[in-house]
């Protein structure tokens, strides 16, 4: 059987083409570039940088530098994606060889350009061992008024638990919470802003994005 990294290595030539990116993944990454614009647009003259500092957490093979590079353009952020599996990481320099991409587990995670003004964790979150003390690393890399955009699917019925544990035989060992309990475990570190439901497609268990503030 293959470790957790194994998995996710193994997985890494497909997953630019699995079919969970157009149902789940790709309209989460829009989500995500929509708030990041509306962060970007928002800040006012005191705050203004000349480039926001995004961390992709989990970034794998790089897909949302891509889409904030159309969103945004280059000069307008400064990107570093962290992911712990080498093959993604190869997937994503040998697509976007100008971006910063490093190997790490995110508590391991201690980037030399933090702090960051905005975090991002992409479905990434459940497979990590201790999500709280996860939480506290991302809220330690983060400026004061930086703004976390968590999402991960949820098990908020009976029908979200049986899909997430077949799902889970494909994965590595994950625990998904339902979208309250992740409220509760994110209210001791950061202020929520809004919580929404990314995909209602019947087929896929409940999506959902947590947008909170430092």
């Amino acid at each position: 059987m293959m470790n957790r990294q194994g998995i996710w290595d193994f997985w890494a030539k497909y997953y630019d083409r699995l079919w969970l990116q157009r149902v789940s993944l790709q309209p989460t990454r829009a989500l995500v570039c929509e708030k990041i614009m509306g962060f970007e647009g928002n800040q006012n003259t005191a705050q203004k940088t000349s480039q926001l500092n995004i961390l992709d957490m989990g970034c794998g093979t790089g897909q949302l530098y891509g889409d904030l590079l159309q969103a945004l353009g280059k000069k307008q952020f400064h990107y570093l994606g962290i992911d712990p599996s080498g093959a993604m990481l190869e997937q994503a320099v040998d697509k976007f060889p100008e971006a910063a991409f490093f190997r790490s587990d995110v508590m391991d995670a201690e980037p030399d350009q933090a702090p960051f003004d905005v975090i991002v964790c992409s479905h990434s979150f459940p497979y990590y061992p201790d999500g709280e003390a996860a939480l506290r690393n991302m809220a330690d890399m983060l400026r004061p008024g930086g703004q976390l955009l968590l999402s991960q699917a949820c098990t908020n019925s009976v029908y979200d638990a049986v899909i997430l544990k077949l799902t889970g035989l494909t994965t590595s060992k994950a625990v998904y919470r339902s979208s309250q309990h992740m409220t509760e475990l994110g209210s001791s570190l950061f202020r929520e802003l809004e919580t929404f439901r990314i995909s209602e497609k019947f087929f896929t268990p409940s999506l959902w994005l947590f947008h909170w503030i430092k």
